[in-house]
């Protein structure tokens, strides 16, 4: 019984990994160009001088666009850091101590909580804290390459 429900667990977030993989990606590109281009209005609106009201528009909708992707790699960094802290409990109890039936469900947990939990963008990235970084990254590579051709 224990076995059949585990493998319900496992396929579930295996379904799961396979609807919000995609779409993880879809909103790791969008923001990114997003991002990018916020930016570079950001700069643009600065020396044309267009007023305050249209800056602080464009700042308020760069960290609205900006906040979106913390979240995702947020929930995906604590996710991961909470599928560490499932093997590391389990390996800290007495199991020593158990009955001989309890020990063999102790190990089956070690060792599915091997396989790390995480949230991936396309099955191509983690999304976590450097994750964001690189997103932060490419938006201020491709902000500086737009304003060089502005």
């Amino acid at each position: 019984m224990l076995i059949e429900r585990h493998k319900r667990v496992i396929s579930f977030s295996e379904n799961m990994e396979r609807l919000f993989s995609f779409i993880a990606l879809m909103q790791v590109v969008w923001n990114t160009l997003v991002i990018c281009c916020l930016g570079c209005l950001f700069i643009i609106s600065i020396h044309n001088e267009t007023g305050i009201f249209a800056l602080m528009k464009t700042i308020f909708a760069y960290f609205a666009i900006t906040m979106e992707p913390f979240i995702i790699c947020f929930a995906g960094e604590y996710l991961t850091h909470k599928s560490k802290l499932i093997a590391s409990a389990t390996y800290e109890m007495l199991w020593y101590d158990m009955p001989s039936n309890y020990n063999k469900i102790i190990v089956f947990i070690i060792m599915r909580s091997q396989k790390r939990l995480a949230i991936t963008a396309g099955k191509m990235m983690d999304m976590s804290f450097e994750t964001f970084t690189n997103i932060m990254k490419a938006s201020a590579s491709y902000v500086s390459v737009l304003i060089a051709v502005y």
